[in-house]
């Protein structure tokens, strides 16, 4: 029995042991909670008390339980009290819901049991029914973040919170309760940012927040304006945008209320007494701003603005004004006063001191100027800073005599010239001009004439003359007098003698400007003078000039006097006691320009080649040194580079090769910045005119040829039967014995047995044959060699020419043969006829015909019978003229009775044998070299 005590003693202590282990039983418990809530400041102060200094405590939403709060603390105690204070702040407005909360002690081993739930309740508790938005009215700063909740009325659906009019997420917190949280909120309006909360059929609340900033107020400065109070001033610094009046930003000066005077971003207040140290302190409900700034009255003097500024005197050179002061402490003060003059081209400022100074006199005016005066002051001895500005002061200085005129001389020939001078300012004009006095005076002239001129005038003509050189002086004239006379003599040089003498060179400007530089002139005692005009410019031109002392020898001509685009001649001159000398000579372009025309072009064929040749534009059109042209190919939409000539003397360039076609060519000139546009000339190329003569001769004769040569080829081929169908073979004559003799006319003599009667008015009668008579004169230019015997009792010799008739024109022959006897025997009224003619063989040959008939038969053979014959002569009876024998047999027996007579019928006179000369030469054929050609023969 005691064992089983025993043994239940020691399970005991195990059980407590294990209990002391675990932390259990052993701390109390926190006792005494209580919670106080600060419902503006949404914190919640919890008082408890406990021997503990750690403690675990849970904060929750007692609706619905959620734990907003878990967090072990160490909490120290009120030494005063002896209670545990520790104080929560929340994000949620505490009257948005109910929350509760416990706490337990900790140690580093074990942990109490929880304390009771202390609840403090919400305005979401069925009591309170209506509905409402928390927080109200709540100033936060910019950028902050809040959380707003909305407790709705009882059996009102929720619908949304909107912020700013936009719906915003809402979480719900308990039955009636809704939230939302907003980041980073902006600067709210003048009547802050509005949160609505909403149900599906209207608003159900809402509340207001001002979201704004701080006092930025910063740089208070503090100083006097009569010697004795204080006006301290400060920068606002930015917008607080809190408008309401318990939200604005109170200030204090020195711990008394300042009342505020803003001027734009500055604001001042003001103190009847001086004090040395300054403090400023701004508050409103985001913060506080505290400022401060210490310093002496005297060195804090702000003066104020002098009264009734005047003129006590003017003059033409300076002119004396004065003024008052408001402050009558002023005139016992040590200051620095400053007057700032203003004129049309004169403006200065200009420090004057004294004490309390109340006028100065202002020197280096000009004559007849308008100015503009305004003074202020300081204290002289620790200086702060200037005081206000009087008002504007107007002056108006009096007249004086001009100022001497810049007066050069262009020669613009070989003896005529302009004397040029420049137009005053208003400064150096003194006064309104009233016209110019110009005098002139040369060594054959004794004295000086003098014209005048109006004030519009700035140049005058003058002319040369061979024997000396010409002194120019020129006055300007103001109602106050005249100015000091400005001479200038006629330079030595003359236009041409100078310019065939003088090498000019090409200057090339910088940035429109000319940069001049030149040797120096032993003679130059009184300077040099650069000159530069446009080039080529005739009548009136705008001559610019410009004096440089004697020690200088380099000028820069400014843009403003110059063009782009213009080329000018520039001329440095030597000043001396007489004529100025020219010294150096340029032209050039301050900046050259594309060409503004461009060439007048011209094409020309010659045979395969194009001339192209173009006339340059003028100068004024070059606007720049031509530097060359460039020749193009225009072929559709591109340009293709021909040739590049840099030798702008060249106005010609020649195509070669080009075949026939149309084509059309582009050429531009170019200076140092461009090509102009161009000039296109089209041209089509065609055959030159001897070319296309060469070829219309050679291609036809080239063409006949060649049918000829093909003609010639096929009758070749073909001559025999060409031969047989145009030319047949025609037996020639055969002749025996020696038939030559000379060559001349047969005197025909009637033989004895022969009888022709000559009968002087015959019928003609065509049944008889006739002979074609010839008179002596047609003869006697082909037988001039003959004499003719005029007083021979002898019957004048009848002389007959042989009509050599072919087979193919023999009717034509007779007809002409008939035509030309009619016409001998119409010319002479003579018919020879023939009575009878006895045949050398047969008496019956005279009893035939009534005319000559030649023997048509052949030697061979004789005896043919006579009615063939007269057959024949009947068939012939139309053709009366005279017919050859056909064959002749000379060897015949018939021959022997020739041979003693020349009156034989067989034979006529004639001036042309019917046989040849030799029997020895072969007869020729009727038949054309064409005939022996295509016969083969040679």
């Amino acid at each position: 029995m005691q064992g089983w005590v025993i043994l239940a003693l020691l399970l005991s202590l195990g059980v407590l042991r294990s209990q002391a282990q675990n932390g259990l039983g052993e701390l109390p418990v926190p006792h005494g909670l209580t919670l106080q809530p600060d419902l503006p400041a949404q914190t919640l102060t919890m008082t408890w008390q406990s021997d503990s200094s750690l403690f675990d405590i849970e904060i929750f939403h007692t609706e619905l339980m959620n734990v907003v709060l878990n967090e072990t603390v160490a909490v120290k105690t009120d030494p005063v009290t002896g209670q545990r204070v520790w104080i929560w702040r929340s994000s949620l407005p505490l009257e948005c819901t109910s929350h509760s909360v416990r706490i337990r002690a900790r140690n580093q081993q074990s942990v109490s049991q929880w304390s009771p739930l202390q609840t403090i309740p919400g305005s979401d508790i069925p009591e309170k029914s209506e509905s409402s938005m928390y927080p109200h009215d709540k100033v936060v700063p910019v950028g902050s973040n809040m959380t707003f909740c909305c407790i709705v009325k009882e059996k009102v659906d929720f619908q949304d919170i909107r912020y700013m009019g936009q719906q915003m997420s809402a979480t719900r917190l308990s039955r009636r309760t809704y939230a939302i949280t907003v980041t980073n909120q902006p600067a709210s309006g003048n009547t802050g940012t509005n949160v609505v909360c909403c149900s599906p059929e209207f608003t159900l609340t809402g509340a207001v927040v001002f979201v704004g900033y701080p006092p930025g107020d910063e740089g208070l400065v503090c100083e006097t304006r009569d010697l004795a109070s204080a006006k301290c001033s400060w920068w606002k610094g930015r917008d607080t945008h809190l408008k309401r009046k318990i939200n604005r930003t109170n200030y204090t000066l020195n711990g008394r209320d300042c009342l505020v005077t803003n001027d734009g971003n500055t604001s001042w207040c003001s103190s009847k007494v001086w004090e040395d140290n300054w403090t400023l302190v701004a508050r409103n409900t985001l913060g506080t701003v505290r400022l401060t700034d210490s310093a002496q009255l005297a060195d804090r003097v702000h003066l104020l603005a002098p009264a009734n500024v005047t003129a006590v005197e003017v003059k033409a050179w300076n002119a004396t004004l004065q003024w008052s002061w408001p402050v009558a402490a002023y005139k016992k003060l040590e200051m620095v006063c400053q007057l700032e003059l203003i004129g049309h081209e004169l403006s200065s400022t200009r420090n004057y001191s004294g004490t309390g100074l109340s006028s100065v006199m202002l020197e280096g005016l000009w004559p007849d100027a308008d100015f503009t005066v305004t003074v202020r002051c300081g204290s002289k001895h620790g200086f702060w800073k200037w005081g206000d500005e009087s008002a504007p002061f107007r002056i108006h200085t009096k007249m004086d005599r001009p100022d001497a005129l810049d007066v050069w001389v262009w020669m613009d020939s070989s003896n005529t010239g302009l004397v040029l001078w420049k137009p005053l300012s208003v400064r150096k004009s003194h006064g309104a001009l009233v016209g110019y006095k110009v005098s002139q005076s040369s060594a054959e002239e004794d004295g000086w004439t003098t014209v005048s001129l109006p004030p519009e005038s700035f140049n005058y003509p003058i002319i040369l003359n061979n024997s000396s050189d010409i002194t120019v002086a020129v006055a300007a004239q103001n109602p106050a007098g005249l100015s000091q006379p400005s001479t200038v003599t006629t330079p030595a040089y003359r236009a041409g003698r100078e310019n065939s003498q003088l090498s000019v060179s090409e200057l090339l400007g910088t940035n429109g400007t000319f940069d001049l530089s030149w040797q120096p002139n032993a003679n130059a005692s009184r300077g040099y003078v650069v000159e530069w005009v446009p080039t080529g410019c005739n009548g009136l031109c705008p001559v610019n000039w410009e004096k440089v002392p004697e020690k200088d020898s380099s000028f820069t001509v400014k843009p403003d006097s110059l063009e782009k685009g213009v080329r000018y001649t520039i001329s440095v001159y030597v000043l001396s006691t007489g004529a100025a000398t020219l010294l150096q000579r340029w032209q050039g372009y301050s900046q050259e320009m594309i060409p503004a025309q461009s060439v007048d072009l011209s094409a020309n064929q010659t045979g395969s080649d194009v001339l192209l040749s173009w006339k340059a534009t003028t100068m004024k059109q070059q606007r720049g040194f031509i530097r060359g042209y460039t020749i193009y190919l225009a072929n559709a939409a591109r340009l293709d580079l021909v040739a590049n000539i840099s030798d702008p003397e060249v106005r010609s360039y020649r195509v070669k090769g080009l075949s026939l076609s149309s084509y059309k060519f582009v050429v531009k000139a170019y200076t140092s910045a461009g090509e102009d546009m161009g000039t296109t000339v089209a041209i089509k190329m065609e055959m030159d005119t001897a070319d296309m003569l060469f070829v219309g001769i050679l291609v036809p004769l080239a063409a006949m040829f060649c049918c000829l040569i093909l003609i010639s080829i096929c009758c070749y081929k073909k001559r025999e039967w060409v031969k047989k169908a145009f030319y047949p073979e025609i037996p020639g004559p055969k002749v025996t014995g020696d038939w030559s003799s000379p060559q001349g006319p047969l005197d025909v003599k009637p033989p004895p047995h022969s009888l022709v009667h000559i009968v002087e008015s015959p019928e003609w009668d065509f049944s008889k044959k006739g002979l074609v008579p010839v008179p002596e004169e047609e003869e006697e230019y082909e037988n001039d060699n003959i004499e003719v015997d005029t007083d021979s009792d002898e019957p004048a010799l009848l002389r007959y020419y042989n009509q050599v008739v072919g087979d193919g024109s023999h009717s034509n022959h007779v007809s002409d043969s008939s035509g030309s006897s009619t016409a001998s025997v119409g010319s002479t009224q003579t018919e020879i006829t023939y009575a009878g003619i006895q045949s050398p063989t047969s008496s019956q040959g005279a009893s035939g015909g009534g005319g000559y008939r030649p023997q048509m038969q052949s030697a061979a053979d004789p005896a043919e019978p006579q009615d063939e014959f007269e057959a024949d002569f009947q068939d012939d009876g139309l053709n009366t003229g005279y017919k050859p024998q056909c064959s002749w047999q000379l060897d015949s027996p018939e021959a022997e009775n020739f041979s003693g007579s020349l009156g034989s019928p067989t034979s006529v006179t004639s001036s042309q044998f019917l046989i040849p000369e030799s029997s020895e030469e072969k007869p020729q054929s009727s038949s054309t070299w064409f005939h022996s050609f295509l016969s083969g023969k040679s």
